[in-house]
């Protein structure tokens, strides 16, 4: 069994925000439970800015916060999966950081869809690698926009994952269109989904960091509030199925998989 933790900070609008979450997350992630699997949301050391003058100024912090997920997760046995918006060799990446339970770096996803914003900002994005395999466990990768294009769901589905990480940010999407997407996800890949995201101060959009099942079901949903939840999972569970009405059982991805048809669509 495998303990999922995500994490979700508030939004702040005040001073310095990314300074309190990023004091948050650490907390956080100081308080996991040993052998653990913690999930924080999409820039865990530039949150709650939304100019590209201050998130700039906010690139240096990723090292600090990225050499404290490497210590949190030699310290508890746990695996750790941080996003951070760095300055990678003059390059600045929108990266996914998932580290072992020794500490070291396992995989490092760069995020491949690039809103206007990350764009404007210079952000390069990532060239297609976007899923690993860690102590038998394989991993796929989403952050924030890329959960709108199903090019990548498809790709993912295709090496088929146990537990899909999700970092996200989402503050003006509704809140059923981000429970949607997750599940439709899951349901696809056949993959638990572990999405880490913010809460907004508004009930129609936003946060929603959840954990769902392969099976399209959502086994926690923090909605508005902040902190974390948890769920106790077995990641190499997969959802079965009938094969069409009164035919055996299959796995659902397969299901999926055995009536595609890529040529009609050319």
């Amino acid at each position: 069994m495998l303990k999922i933790i995500v994490e979700q900070p508030a939004y702040f609008a005040g001073e310095n925000p990314d300074a309190a979450i990023a004091d948050f997350l650490i907390r956080e992630m100081k308080a996991v439970e040993a052998g653990a699997l913690i999930v924080l949301p999409e820039y865990a050391n530039a949150g709650g800015l939304s100019d590209a003058d201050s998130e700039r100024l906010a690139l240096p912090r990723a090292k600090e916060m990225l050499q404290t997920a490497a210590a949190v997760a030699k310290s508890k046995g746990a695996y750790v999966a941080m996003n951070v918006l760095e300055d990678r060799g003059g390059k600045i990446k929108n990266s996914t950081y998932l580290f072992d339970k020794s500490g070291n770096t396992a995989f490092v996803y760069d995020k491949i869809h690039l809103p206007p914003s990350e764009v404007a900002l210079g952000v390069e994005r990532g060239e297609g690698a976007c899923v690993c395999e860690l102590d038998g466990i394989r991993f796929g990768f989403m952050t924030c926009y890329d959960v709108y294009f199903n090019e990548q769901i498809e790709f993912i589905a295709k090496q088929r994952p146990d537990v899909i990480l999700v970092p996200g940010y989402q503050r003006g999407e509704r809140v059923d269109i981000i429970r949607a997407q997750a599940k439709l996800m899951a349901f696809r890949c056949n993959a638990f989904v572990a999405r880490s995201s913010y809460s907004m101060n508004d009930d129609q959009h936003g946060g929603c960091s959840m954990i769902v099942s392969p099976a399209g079901e959502i086994l926690k949903d923090i909605g508005k509030d902040v902190g974390h939840i948890s769920a106790d999972v077995d990641p190499k569970w997969k959802y079965m199925r009938s094969a069409g009405f009164g035919g055996g059982m299959v796995r659902n991805d397969d299901f999926i998989n055995n009536g595609l048809c890529p040529d009609a669509f050319l």
